[in-house]
């Protein structure tokens, strides 16, 4: 059985079929900001109050601010143009959470883990049958050995016995007493969509449509570009994980960094 990976208008179009306006909007968000799903609607979750409606170079926009979980909820800037002819979303959902207040938006529980289940059970339910290609990758598993397997020992670097296990015709040194590790590719394949496919649609969507570098993807993304973190100053470190209202200044600063990006988002995908 053959698949293919689903466009942008075709992600677009089924998250449009949801009748309940909160997942609706929650996947609609997911989308825009590139954001993992505890960043919609679990412990990193906006509240109705998060975001600045600002210009760039005379152009209206909405920053939506996502606090950026696999950073320890720094802040991180989602600027799109509110002009319906480079982002149709940005306005509807400027409304959706000014309409909340200071309520979280895309909250389905109190408890934010159980929101998180809800909404992937929902994400199961609307995506279902579309498929998102997976590349090959390598992890990490643990392998049980038996004591009889161990054919050698050492004292290691770190000054701890070391085994030479041999298992399967292989050889393997281990600090372990249980277990030895082996990295094993996993092959590329395909499988069910799932919310967290939406990051990786508007990444590619970013990158080819709107020609997204590194750097841009890390101000609107969350990613850590590669000795970029460390070149910023730690006062402004500190901005990036405060409230918005506790300090003025981090607008600016998120501002500043939308600005690096925002340009490219001003054209038309045909």
């Amino acid at each position: 059985m053959s698949y293919h990976q689903p466009t942008d208008a075709e992600v677009r179009a089924r998250i449009m079929t949801i009748k309940d306006e909160r997942y609706r909007h929650a996947f609609m968000f997911q989308l825009l900001c590139c954001a993992r799903i505890s960043e919609v609607c679990g412990k990193y979750a906006p509240k109705g109050t998060d975001f600045i409606e600002t210009e760039f170079n005379g152009e209206p926009a909405v920053m939506f601010i996502v606090k950026t979980a696999k950073r320890k909820g720094r802040l991180r800037p989602c600027a799109v143009p509110l002009n319906p002819e480079y982002e149709p979303w940005a306005q509807p959902l400027l409304d959706y959470f000014k309409k909340t207040g200071d309520d979280y938006p895309f909250m389905f529980n109190p408890d934010p883990a159980h929101s998180v289940r809800y909404a992937q059970w929902k994400a199961q339910q609307t995506f279902a049958e579309m498929m998102w290609p997976m590349v090959q990758y390598t992890k990490s598993v643990e392998l049980p050995y038996e004591e009889s397997m161990v054919i050698g020992q050492r004292q290691g670097d770190t000054g701890y016995d070391q085994y030479l296990v041999e298992m399967d015709g292989k050889r393997y040194w281990t600090y372990n007493s249980e277990y030895v590790k082996e990295n094993v590719k996993v092959l590329e394949r395909w499988k069910p969509m799932r919310s967290h496919a939406l990051r990786k649609r508007r990444t590619l969507t970013l990158t080819l449509d709107h020609g997204f570098d590194g750097f841009d993807l890390a101000y609107y993304g969350g990613w850590t570009e590669t000795g970029r973190d460390s070149d910023i100053p730690s006062a402004v470190k500190s901005y990036l994980h405060m409230d918005l209202s506790a300090a003025a200044e981090v607008t600016d600063v998120l501002k500043k960094q939308a600005a690096r990006y925002f340009h490219k988002l001003c054209r038309v995908i045909a």
